[in-house]
């Protein structure tokens, strides 16, 4: 993900995915792109264009609206890798949404990850992310409908 889209990237990580958020310039995040194989997401038009025509995975997103980009992100997802939305939407506490590493379970509903050490477990915040997957959930639904 480029450099504007870091609170994406945060949300990416909670969701299970493996999402590097890079301040590298351009050239090197779509060289990094084609290289591992990533979908590069970005919310720079022109950055989106190239990595299209050198034949990179990209979904342009809008550079704010979290709720908006992660269903565009599933929507692609579906599209393009047969993910259904209802797996993509869904905590999976496997990533640090800080650091990216991987979280390691340290009892039945807390973890701890193994590269930076945070600590994450379910509280009251868990509600939070629930209700917002759900108004993700609520417009692909109304896009569906269109």
């Amino acid at each position: 993900m480029d450099s504007m889209l870091g609170r994406l990237a945060r949300w990416v990580r909670m969701l299970g995915y493996d999402s590097l958020y890079s301040s590298e310039n351009d050239d090197t995040l779509l060289e990094m792109a084609l290289r591992e194989g990533r979908i590069l997401v970005t919310s720079d038009k022109e950055l989106h264009r190239r990595a299209v025509a050198r034949g990179a995975e990209s979904i342009l997103v809008p550079i704010e609206g979290t709720e908006d980009q992660l269903a565009l992100i599933a929507e692609y997802l579906k599209l393009r890798h047969g993910v259904p939305h209802g797996d993509f939407l869904r905590v999976k506490p496997v990533r640090c949404s800080i650091c990216n590493g991987h979280l390691v379970q340290t009892s039945k509903n807390r973890w701890q990850c193994s590269s930076c050490g945070q600590e994450y477990w379910i509280g009251g915040h868990w509600r939070n992310i629930s209700r917002t997957l759900s108004r993700v959930e609520g417009l692909l639904s109304q896009r569906a409908q269109r």
